[in-house]
């Protein structure tokens, strides 16, 4: 896996993919609703609490949870977690940022789901998906 000096530029890098002050609000059907340091987290009814707590507090350490404004969801479909992120529109045709998050899921897939699938989703503001990220075997 990444040290963990590494991992925290790679997340400090995507905060600044994020558009500012992204705020969703919770009537939609985004999931639950929880904050950490400044990103709003959704976990849908396939996720348990404690999954999006791991969750959060993992973007906490990492420091992806920096006190900006960030949305994100959380969702499982079949055996694959999915970390979905809302970003600046035209981010997910750059190669960089591509590989960066395949390197993403690979590092949540280590840290917070015991080596289970992760996929990272790159969303526009209303979190549907741009372009989808498997997790990479660096």
């Amino acid at each position: 896996m990444l040290n963990s000096n590494k991992m925290k530029k790679v997340m400090t890098i995507f905060g600044a993919m994020f558009i500012a002050s992204v705020i969703l609000t919770s009537c939609s059907n985004y999931g639950k609703e929880k904050n950490f340091n400044g990103v709003q987290l959704f976990y849908t009814s396939n996720i348990t609490e404690t999954e999006a707590n791991s969750m959060g507090n993992y973007l906490i350490e990492s420091e992806f949870a920096d006190g900006e404004e960030k949305t994100v969801q959380l969702n499982k479909s079949g055996n694959t977690y999915e970390f979905r992120m809302v970003v600046k529109k035209g981010i997910e045709q750059d190669s960089e940022y591509t590989e960066l998050g395949k390197l993403m899921a690979a590092e949540i897939s280590s840290e917070v789901f015991n080596g289970g699938q992760v996929d990272v989703h790159f969303c526009d503001e209303n979190l549907k998906t741009l372009k989808v990220l498997p997790m990479s075997t660096y």
